[in-house]
């Protein structure tokens, strides 16, 4: 017999012992995979009800052409719904359309990239943290049993639904204290500031100026900054006022709303050339993209790697069906991924896409973890170190330089 499926009348709810197994589960197959490490962080997953913190949430199936809504009951939730959320599946809360199609607006994170976070951030008793995309409040409340005391844990959203919704959903779950604020997190939270840690849960194009002044010195800031349609993972950290820090890991994250989203720093993608248009195409270069794709992006170590540093070189980059490359909109594309090399209109594009990967090449293939970064006002007029790069954002010059030089 098929097992049902969400929404299916024939479910039953589950009792806690079912919840239990389920979540030690989880949280056994999130440690296996490495994304949690700490015995804090363990105790923390084990103890905070992912179910709790969601209500109506959509998923989109393997294949399936559309997210499907899950009417999910936190408090007698169905054995099939149980099943969803207690895996590694990020699940969309809202959603809205974008270029014809609906993509998430707001979510509950992939558990073991918000494991990932968390390591990252080194958390210990008593630091207060200020968290900016409050989702459904999962995250806040795995803060709070890692600082101790849901006082020191302040989340702002600029969606006032989503705010309403996680405030409820927080104090039902035994979080009643947790701050939850609706605000454009480019203003931060100055009433409840200084912070000693400020984490970003959704893709920034910059860094706000207020995060700087209200994180303490000696401080971090673990945030996920666009690059080339994607957002690595930065972890910052509050040295005299400068932020300084390096990429820790890839990712890719529902973009900011507000000040801190800026359209246009990198394409978005390429064009659809129309069917009578010829697309040129050769063998890849030899060896690229052959680990396999990588689990969090859906795409091959050199992809991701290469993509970097084609961002920071140049602003045409982008990711693309087929692999990564450069787009000039409705002038041309080239493209390479692990089995071709294709191009269209422009042939200057891919010769100039075969300059870049030389030369990142012959600077090491240097991967994200190899990259240091800094952040200095716009205004500053400040240059990278030698061999470095510089990108003009909003608010900020990011400074960008490889370890050896």
């Amino acid at each position: 017999m098929a097992p049902p499926q969400p929404g299916d009348p024939g479910s039953t709810a589950t009792d806690q012992a079912d919840v239990r197994r389920l979540v030690d589960r989880y949280v056994d197959q999130l440690k296996a995979a490495g994304a949690v490490r700490s015995p804090a962080l363990e105790r923390a997953f084990r103890t905070v009800r992912r179910h709790q913190l969601l209500e109506a949430f959509y998923h989109r199936p393997v294949d399936a052409p559309d997210f499907a809504v899950v009417h999910h009951d936190p408090e007698h939730p169905r054995p099939e719904h149980l099943e969803l959320i207690y895996s590694d599946t990020a699940l969309g809360t809202r959603v809205v359309e974008q270029f014809g199609a609906r993509m998430p607006a707001s979510s509950t994170s992939q558990p073991s990239l918000v494991a990932e976070m968390l390591e990252l951030f080194d958390l210990t008793p008593g630091l207060r943290v200020l968290e900016v995309g409050a989702g459904t409040g999962y995250n806040a409340a795995l803060l709070t049993e890692l600082v101790g005391d849901q006082r020191l844990v302040v989340t702002i959203d600029v969606q006032d639904d989503v705010v309403a919704q996680t405030r409820r959903l927080l104090a039902r779950a035994g979080y009643p204290d947790i701050v939850v604020l609706l605000r454009d997190g480019v203003e931060g939270v100055p009433e409840h500031a200084p912070f000693d840690r400020i984490v970003a849960t959704v893709g920034c194009s910059d860094l706000s100026p207020a995060w700087a002044e209200q994180l303490v010195d000696d401080g971090v800031l673990l945030v996920p900054v666009a690059h080339a349609s994607g957002h690595p993972l930065y972890l910052l950290g509050k040295r005299h006022g400068r932020l300084e820090g390096r990429v820790a890991k890839a990712a890719a994250f529902m973009p900011a709303r507000g000040l801190l989203h800026v359209e246009g720093l990198w394409p978005l993608g390429v064009m659809q050339p129309d069917a009578h248009e010829q697309v040129h195409q050769r063998d890849p270069w030899p060896g690229f993209g052959a680990g396999g794709p990588l689990p969090s992006v859906g795409s091959s170590a050199d992809e991701v790697d290469l993509l970097f540093f084609l961002s920071v070189l140049d602003r045409r980059a982008c990711w693309a069906p087929g692999g990564v490359g450069l787009s000039e909109g409705a002038n041309g594309w080239a493209v390479a991924g692990p089995d071709a090399v294709r191009w269209w209109k422009d042939a200057a594009l891919v010769e100039e896409l075969d300059r870049l990967h030389a030369a990142w090449l012959a600077r090491g293939r240097p991967a994200l973890g190899d990259y240091r970064v800094a952040f200095v006002p716009v205004a500053d007029d400040a240059a990278p170190p030698p061999g470095g790069w510089a990108l003009d954002r909003r608010f900020f010059r990011e400074l960008v330089w490889l370890e050896e030089s």
